[in-house]
This record gives C-alpha cells, structure tokens and sequence, in this order.
C-alpha cells in the first residue's frame, strides 16, 4: 500500500529500525519501548527474557510485541484511573511506538497488508486519542484490537509449530 510507503519514507523508519532503551534520556530521540526490542539492553532486563527475545523468530517477536502492547494499555490505564498524566502519557506512547513499528514492518503488497495496515492506523489514533482526550473508552476499543490480534497470531504459531513438527507446539 502506498501509505505504508510513504510513512516508512517520511519517517525514515525501515524493518531495521532500533529503539533506545529504557536506560536512554527521552532527549537522545525516539521513545522507548523498553526491553521489547531483541537489542535493547537494560539492567533490568531479565537475562532469560533477553536469550528469549534474542533467539524469537519473527512470529515469536510480533507476539512479543503485541503483549507489549497489551501490557502497556494496562499499565496506562491504571494510570488514568490514579490520574498520574506523566505515566498514562508515557505509557500510551510506548503503545503507540509498538504500534507503528508493526506498521512500518508490514508487507502491504497484498490485500491483507493493506487491510491490516489500516486496523493498525485506527489502533494507533485510538491510542492519541485515549492520551490526548484521556479516554478510556478509547483504550478499550484499541485493547480489545490488540488482544484480538494477539490471540490470532498466537493460533498462527501454534498451527505453524504442529504442523512443522507434530502435535506439541504451544505459543
């Protein structure tokens, strides 16, 4: 699809785009998205999360990244509901980076490309707009997206994994 295109040239991102991480001041550009990234080093990364994420194939990292998401829906509206704004904020910020870097990583060269693109552009203004008007009806809607995804992709893997080496596969 074009607009993915155009995104990915007018923000400079491509599929090898980094993060910093979590350790790294919001002045050093970009926001963080934590220990989501397979390179993102952290203190507080836990070693055995770091060799998983290291060696996830690419379906086990977009799962990654959609219980990132999920996780960070969470956390931001148990911020809104203490009305810490800094947190809710930052929160929804990093929903947002996971968002977009599934968008800019997408293959919108088929009719599924495309469609999902859009689902995810319509997750990501739904996040701002639960930031910006702190809607909570908003984030639920882009969770309950996000959870969807999520769950889908899990039966994906799971399928892929029985059917590439028998009955065992769990995602």
């Amino acid at each position: 699809m074009k607009q993915a295109e155009t995104y990915k040239k007018n923000t400079g991102k491509t599929g090898k785009q980094t993060f910093p991480t979590a350790s790294a001041p919001p002045s050093e550009g970009g926001t963080s998205i934590g220990s989501i990234h397979p390179q993102a080093q952290s203190k507080n990364t836990n070693p055995y999360q770091q060799t998983a994420m290291e060696t996830a194939s690419s379906g086990e990292l977009t799962l990654l990244l959609y219980n990132g998401c999920i996780k960070f829906i969470d956390k931001a509206e148990h911020a809104m509901d203490e009305k810490k704004i800094a947190e809710r904020n930052n929160f929804l910020k990093r929903a947002q980076d996971i968002i977009r870097e599934l968008m800019v990583t997408l293959k919108t060269d088929s009719d599924v490309g495309q469609d999902m693109y859009s689902l995810y552009d319509f997750i990501h203004s739904r996040l701002v707009d639960a930031n910006i008007k702190n809607d909570k009806e908003a984030l639920d809607e882009a969770r309950r997206f996000v959870v969807e995804f999520r769950d889908t992709w899990k039966e994906i893997i799971k399928l892929d994994r029985q059917e590439r080496f028998g009955e065992g596969g769990q995602a």
